[in-house]
């Protein structure tokens, strides 16, 4: 009877075994996903930082355009007639740049946003990589313990563990 049961924990104990192995090779690719994730979703994210930062400058170079074309508008008030046509034209130079200046910071601010929203598709994907982790490794040390108590239905609950934390990486793959 004791070798019976002997034998029986042998037979628990490469199933837990393998099980961890399989868990352990699973979480290592998983590891690399969600690391491979947040190293796109900081990439994004530093790419709208520096987009805004230029959109920022464009308007502050904007300014600048609007404050000459204000001084050349006192200008040509203030000054003799024969030189208020150089005045208008400066001013008519001074309203194309800002349009410019509009324009590619209206360009600038859409990147922004695009990188932003790249930033949040990865990093969907790169928080369920990191529960089904967790979840992996939950069961990973509820095997390890299964080995040491030859407990089957602390086994089953590892089991379960495992199979949530594998359904959830699937579904992190899914959205990738």
């Amino acid at each position: 009877m004791v070798e019976h049961a002997a034998h029986a924990g042998d037979s628990l104990s490469r199933w837990v075994a393998v099980f961890t192995a399989i868990l352990a090779a699973l979480s290592g690719l998983l590891h690399y996903e969600e690391g491979v994730l947040q190293t796109q979703a900081l990439i994004f994210k530093n790419d709208a930082v520096l987009l805004q930062s230029k959109a920022s400058d464009q308007w502050s170079y904007y300014q600048a355009q609007s404050s000459k074309g204000h001084l050349m508008e006192l200008a040509a008030e203030l000054a003799p007639a024969e030189r208020q046509p150089f005045y208008r034209d400066q001013i008519a130079k001074y309203e194309t740049r800002k349009k410019e200046i509009a324009a590619k910071t209206h360009d600038l601010e859409k990147q922004v946003e695009e990188a932003n929203h790249r930033s949040e598709t990865k990093e969907h994907p790169q928080h369920l990589f990191g529960q089904a982790l967790a979840l992996l490794s939950v069961a990973i040390s509820l095997a390890a313990i299964t080995s040491l108590t030859n407990n089957r239905k602390l086994f089953v609950l590892a089991g379960a563990m495992g199979a949530a934390g594998i359904v959830l990486s699937v579904f992190a793959f899914m959205h990738l």
